[in-house]
């Protein structure tokens, strides 16, 4: 814009003279170059009204010496207009960012007045949230994957994907503990942990256990891991792990703390135990009954004595803190439940009037894994009502009782169930048939039914079945449920979606059928929707997909560990193919 002159005779009354391109140059360079004119000897034409700061700014702005201000000013409307349109585009940019740091409470809505807070990932690994103050009732708010949003933003994260190489998951909740990003979905239902709750969990290296591990340190428990790696190898490092141990060897199981100041690091207290450790195929029980009968049934009963006796000890040291008025660095904590991996494999060979079976489905097991996972359900049963009935013989000393839940498991599969070994699911051996191209192999006429449900279902409905709680002072209970979809397929129909899903040349091939298997299994899911709100959230063939994808992954890795690969980053490779190394 040119520089604007003020008739000097009469600006208020005469109109305004633009002057020639020429003047206007000239004055102006002259108004830059030349050093400031003052006094009464200063040039009449040059003279700027006083009584228009608009033209003292603009007339600022150009003799301004730095060039930075001239760019940053703006001195027409054209230049206004950019400035607003630049700042406009900035906030729409910015506007999808702040939405979700805000709406992160859904995920982390654990801080109660900060506004920011800081969670611990780990060694170096803090993952910053922010947290919208006046939401959060309380400190323990339970959260429900449905108000989860799609995607949280944090920072300083190191790594992606699942601990042990499943699949990742780009928009998915990063973890309070670990390495896995859980979709909301994956964690619905499962609030986060509270301070000092810890879980014990037996056979958590093992397929459905590792999976369990991920929730467990996702929603920010602390988590010590038990197991004779006879099963799997699922390493985690943010666990406490104590391994080789054995639970029929009762001085592999934990020590019990003394309250000390100066305690062993080995001793360690918990709140909740999940017990998974087991033998687990229906086919071997049959040729070797007295190994089921040791693990699982003589298993399970040294870990419900071993819990009786933690609660039993604990018990004994807060009241002796109680009457000794002591403090120590971490009050002592009683286990409140313990949940157990039951079987379908209970119901046996069911009538088709039964179908779909229910909790109430009378005792039809045809194998020794089966009898034992039914007499472990009765172990769980006399270890509560033992509990009970002691209480109430007791006028003083008063133990809180741990209540127990049996979980019947229909057919589980997912990432990380072990095709090489024999006895895995058949998901995971028709997967590695189709995957090498190989017959996929049928025992029987493939219209057997089955209730196929994904392992991350299978994980969630174990940790809400370990959150149901109680009152301190109210008797414990007992129940069981069928963790299922309750829907069924044939196995023709699963071998050819698993064809479809690899991409295979394989043929379906028909052998003798096996002796012992089930003809037609289908779950009722009712109990467990009504006993604790557990709803199976991933259909078969979703499912049957992401465990294909998976699977592919790793096979690929493996073909680049042999030099017959190529496309797949070294530590993913590492990751999925040896978790142990994580």
């Amino acid at each position: 814009m040119p520089t604007k002159f003020i008739d000097e005779e009469n600006s208020s009354n005469k109109p305004r003279r633009r002057p020639s391109p020429s003047t206007s140059m000239d004055s102006f360079q002259k108004l830059r170059t030349s050093d400031p004119v003052e006094g009464p000897s200063a040039p009449s034409h040059l003279e700027i009204s006083d009584q228009d700061p608009s033209r003292n700014y603009h007339s600022a702005s150009r003799s301004a010496s730095s060039p930075l201000l001239r760019v940053l000013i703006p001195t027409t409307p054209r230049g206004f207009l950019l400035l607003f349109l630049t700042l406009l585009l900035f906030l729409v940019t910015l506007f999808p960012y702040a939405k979700n740091r805000y709406n992160d409470e859904a995920a982390h809505p654990d801080s109660p007045s900060d506004f920011h807070t800081k969670h611990d990932l780990g060694p170096h690994k803090k993952a910053h949230v922010f947290v919208k103050p006046g939401n959060v009732k309380n400190k323990h708010k339970d959260v429900a994957a449905a108000d989860a949003p799609d995607e949280v933003v944090s920072d300083e994260i190191e790594g992606s994907g699942i601990a042990t190489g499943s699949e990742s998951h780009p928009a998915g909740v990063p973890p309070m503990n670990g390495l896995a990003y859980l979709a909301p979905a994956e964690f619905r239902d499962v609030r986060l942990a509270r301070p000092n709750e810890s879980v014990l969990l037996t056979g958590g290296l093992g397929f459905i256990g590792s999976h369990v591990v991920d929730l467990l340190l996702h929603r920010g428990f602390k988590v010590t891991i038990l197991d004779d790696e006879s099963n799997g190898h699922n390493h985690n490092k943010f666990c406490r792990e104590m391994v080789p141990n054995d639970i029929t060897v009762v001085g592999d199981l934990p020590k019990f703390p003394t309250g000390e100041e100066g305690e062993d690091e080995e001793v360690m207290y918990f709140t909740h135990v999940i017990h998974l450790a087991a033998a687990i195929s229906v086919a071997e029980s049959m040729n070797d009954p007295d190994k089921y009968e040791r693990i699982n049934y003589g298993g399970s009963q040294k870990v419900l004595d071993w819990v009786r006796g933690y609660n039993s000890h604990v018990s004994s040291l807060l009241q002796s803190k109680k009457n000794k008025q002591q403090k120590s660095r971490q009050p002592p904590t009683l286990v409140r439940k313990i949940v157990a991996a039951s079987s379908a494999a209970i119901y046996g060979d069911p009538d088709p009037a039964l179908l779909p079976l229910r909790e109430p489905t009378p005792y039809g097991g045809l194998s020794p894994y089966a009898d034992t996972k039914y007499r472990m359900e009765g172990l769980m049963r006399n270890f509560v009502d033992s509990q009970n009935a002691d209480n109430k013989k007791q006028d003083d000393g008063f133990v809180p009782a741990a209540s127990a839940t049996a979980l019947r498991f229909f057919n589980v599969y997912g990432p990380r169930q072990d095709p090489k070994n024999p006895y895995s699911g058949v998901i995971s051996l028709f997967l590695e048939m189709a995957s090498n191209n190989k017959n996929i192999t049928i025992l029987g006429d493939g219209l057997m039914t089955r209730d196929f449900v994904y392992v991350k279902d299978v994980a969630r409905a174990v940790t809400m079945a370990l959150l149901q709680e109680k009152d301190e002072k109210e008797p414990a209970s007992f129940s069981v449920y069928n963790v299922c979809t309750g829907t069924s397929i044939t196995i023709n129909t699963l071998a050819e979606q698993v064809k479809q899903s690899m991409g295979s040349s394989s043929d379906i091939v028909h052998l003798d059928p096996r002796e012992g298997d089930i003809r037609d299994s289908r779950c009722n899911p009712g109990g467990a929707v009504k006993g604790m709100g557990f709803v199976a959230a991933v259909s078969q063939e979703e499912g049957l997909e992401k465990t294909a994808g998976w699977f592919r992954e790793v096979n690929g890795s493996r073909l680049l560990m042999e030099g017959r690969g190529d496309g797949i980053p070294r530590r993913r490779l590492e990751e999925s193919f040896y978790p142990e190394l994580i």
